[in-house]
């Protein structure tokens, strides 16, 4: 029996090529060593945005109710709990969904024989294509004594608030963990290399250091980690001590065994692929966290699928990575998307500024965006309230290509916090007009 595709791990973007091909009638099996899902499930998305959900009602309910003219009394209860639910409804209707598409879900782990045979639990499976979505892990520092410490993955599957926590690494994770479980209790020292994401505009950094520091949060940075001991980290700048230690440190791609019979053209960040998703090696595709690409995003990791099917189905569609968003899920929210680099010039508008940040009452915050000398939109970068949802605009924006004028004569509905691009479209010009000059 021989399969139209064979997809190597079930994490996002490989349960998602199961589904399209499947769907279209191809007979497909979806190999997983673990768990439908893959990181963003089980140890990524879900799970942080989840305790950054409960973090937030918990520190900031009651302030806000205040607010508003309302007392508002919150206490933690089965929270971890209520996190396993959802991670194991995903792992399930993961499985539903390869299932109902025809697709075949075979657990175990996938030895590549050939491009066209993959080995799982003793079992040869004959394939014209095979798909590779391995994904990626925790990549731990060169650190004497790093086996004292736990991952990122680890630390957002920890069953209880530990007492003290220091945090290595000032990037997305490291920042979103460290708020995470200071406002759950825990007292949080963040160690950086260099500045706390430091790819971010110096007053976005600012107001998210103010809620750092206003959350009780010890940050470092600058610093250069010497050791890391049983509860205490040594650094350049001193000793600090935790109940649990953290490191967050970046990411590496997880190969599949036997890739290098294929002779796949690789890097040090992941597999090489063409703009059709596919290797050096004809009918070999990759796709997810595990090719060479600037963003390990789950949002990414489906449109690879998506393309890499239709095109193994015979199509020829080409991805494209223009102005893809990132969010940074800490209070506040952080939505980043294009190329700052194209930028001549920035466009700002205050969330205080804004009708429907008033009548919320959080109001901390900007929208910023970026043109290039033609005034075509190509960067933005949103800290506020919502900021996962308004950057989804932009990103359409640099896509399309829209220029500042397009945006700046575009109704948005009134009050929304939508409005809080179009009126940093309008200050260009000068055509803001809930803002003093």
């Amino acid at each position: 029996m021989e399969y139209d595709a064979v997809i190597i791990g079930g994490g996002t973007a490989g349960y998602t090529a199961g589904i399209v091909l499947g769907r279209r009638g191809k007979k497909v099996a979806v190999i997983e060593k673990n768990k439908i899902g893959g990181t963003c499930v089980n140890y990524g998305c879900v799970p942080s945005i989840f305790l950054s959900d409960i973090s937030f009602l918990y520190s900031r309910l009651g302030e806000i109710g205040n607010y508003k003219g309302l007392e508002i009394t919150v206490k933690l209860g089965n929270y971890f709990s209520k996190r396993e639910e959802i991670i194991k409804y995903l792992n399930e209707a993961g499985e539903k969904l390869i299932e109902n598409a025809g697709g075949e879900i075979i657990y175990g782990e996938g030895k590549i024989i050939s491009k066209d045979e993959v080995e799982v639990n003793g079992k040869i499976l004959k394939t014209r294509n095979i798909i590779i979505a391995t994904g990626s892990r925790p990549n731990p520092p060169e650190i004497e004594g790093v086996e004292n410490a736990i991952s990122e993955d680890d630390a957002i599957r920890l069953n209880e608030v530990p007492s003290s926590m220091v945090v290595i690494g000032g990037g997305v994770a490291g920042t979103e963990i460290a708020q995470i479980f200071s406002r759950l209790g825990s007292n949080v020292t963040l160690l950086a290399k260099s500045k706390v994401l430091k790819e971010l505009e110096e007053d976005t950094r600012k107001i998210l250091l103010n809620s750092l520091d206003f959350d009780g949060i010890t940050v470092v940075e600058n610093v250069l980690v010497k050791e890391i001991k049983r509860g205490k980290v040594v650094t350049n700048k001193g000793d600090f001590e935790g109940e649990v230690i953290v490191y967050a440190t970046g990411r590496t791609p997880n190969y599949p065994k036997g890739l290098e019979r294929l002779g796949v053209e690789t890097t040090k960040n992941g597999i090489t692929v063409n703009e059709r998703m596919e290797t050096n090696v004809r009918g070999v595709y990759a796709i997810g966290d595990v090719i060479d690409k600037d963003k390990r995003v789950a949002h990414l990791a489906y449109l690879e699928a998506i393309v890499a099917s239709l095109n193994v189905l015979g199509s020829c569609e080409i991805m494209d990575y223009s102005g893809i968003p990132q969010v940074i899920y800490t209070d506040p929210q952080i939505g980043i998307a294009g190329n700052k680099n194209e930028v001549a010039k920035f466009v700002k508008f205050p969330y205080n500024a804004n009708t429907r940040a008033l009548i919320k009452g959080l109001r901390e915050g900007f929208g910023l965006i970026g043109m290039d000398k033609n005034n075509t939109i190509v960067y933005s970068e949103i800290i506020g309230d919502n900021a996962e949802e308004l950057i989804s605009i932009m990103s359409l924006a640099i896509r399309k290509r829209l220029t500042i004028r397009d945006l700046a004569f575009t109704a948005f509905p009134h009050p929304s916090l939508s409005e809080i691009l179009v009126n940093a479209a309008r200050s260009e010009f000068d055509l803001d007009v809930d803002t003093f000059k």
